[in-house]
């Protein structure tokens, strides 16, 4: 079974091309993901927001974090946490895609 830590790195790998290695601490993550956000910001902002956009980060949030000083590290902190809340999401119902007594009389 997929672990949380497993599934976050392949969702992190998926969404912003980052490599997580095994064992990451939680601000380790976070320094990599505000280090590839800043690369996305400076070489290419169209797909800076567009990547924030699929990643599902509202956009009155990313205005009012842009106008920060540690604006890369907060938003750093919102993207790990975002998906962080979609892995535990997913595993959560995926753990309860358990056949259910009677299921078979549901099917069409």
């Amino acid at each position: 079974m997929e672990t949380e830590q497993s599934a976050l790195a392949a969702s992190l790998k998926e969404k912003l091309d980052v490599e997580i290695p095994d064992g990451f601490s939680e601000e380790e993550v976070k320094f990599m993901l505000e280090k590839r956000l800043g690369q996305l910001l400076e070489r290419n902002p169209e797909e800076f927001f567009q990547m924030l956009y699929r990643i599902d980060i509202p956009e009155r949030s990313l205005q009012d974090v842009l106008q920060q000083p540690d604006a890369l590290a907060t938003l750093a902190d919102i993207v790990y946490q975002r998906q962080l809340q979609k892995v535990k999401t997913r595993l959560f119902y995926k753990g309860n895609q358990q056949a259910q007594p009677g299921d078979d009389e549901l099917k069409w």
